[in-house]
């Protein structure tokens, strides 16, 4: 169930039967010539929606607000936030959605240099350990870490991301933009052309709803 669109009788009915929250998190960011500026948060969001759909709670819009990203680089088109903005944005939707009544708010973060990440971890443990964090539980997860069995650990507009978004999204991948003087142009990872199968995507996908929809049974269920 998505955030925006519920009236409040159904928000109110799934916040009393599955309590949970999901926040995808992303960046606008070069992704090589072959896919979307909004891969992260895209990818993030439908694998909250599809973990919803099996365990239930509510899916809020993604958050584009990326740091450490290509820009530092100097890459088009990417916009780049400060540490402590991402820290605060995080922490104010969490002290939020705690007084909304969820126990649990999994940020799934598609966008994941490891600054990133330890920016958001901070955040989320910070706003646990306050007044306003008693009561609801923060997961904050690289969407990776629910698929590392499949020897996914991340990679960017490469092998891995392509596969992802040509399951879920096939419509904005377009491999043909890339040839051997593009091909490297922001893609950290193994060469997309020749590794890339949205067969692949599908399995990482599958593996991550279901890892995570289990993680969040056993939680409400403990």
């Amino acid at each position: 169930m998505d955030y925006d669109t519920l009236l409040p009788k159904e928000f109110g009915e799934e916040l009393r039967r599955e309590p949970v929250a999901y926040l995808p998190w992303g960046a606008l960011e070069w992704h090589g010539r072959h896919l979307p500026l909004g891969l992260d948060g895209l990818k993030a969001h439908a694998l909250c929606r599809l973990t919803a759909e099996r365990a239930g709670g509510v899916v809020l819009p993604p958050v584009w607000s990326g740091y450490e990203t290509l820009a530092l680089n100097g890459f088009a088109y990417t916009l780049e936030f400060d540490r402590e903005l991402v820290m605060a944005v995080l922490r104010a939707y969490l002290e939020q959605l705690g007084r909304v009544g969820f126990r649990l708010v999994v940020v799934l973060t598609g966008h994941y240099g490891v600054k990133h990440v330890a920016a958001l971890a901070e955040a989320a443990d910070a706003f646990v350990r306050s007044d306003g964090g008693r009561d609801t539980a923060v997961w904050v997860l690289p969407e990776y870490a629910l698929a590392r069995d499949l020897g996914y650990h991340g990679d960017h507009a490469a092998k891995w991301e392509t596969s992802i978004l040509m399951h879920l999204r096939p419509e904005l991948v377009d491999l043909g933009r890339l040839d051997d003087q593009t091909a490297s142009e922001g893609i950290f990872g193994e060469d997309p052309r020749t590794t890339a199968t949205r067969e692949l995507g599908e399995s990482v996908v599958d593996r991550v709803v279901a890892n995570l929809a289990q993680r969040i049974e056993h939680f409400l269920g403990a």
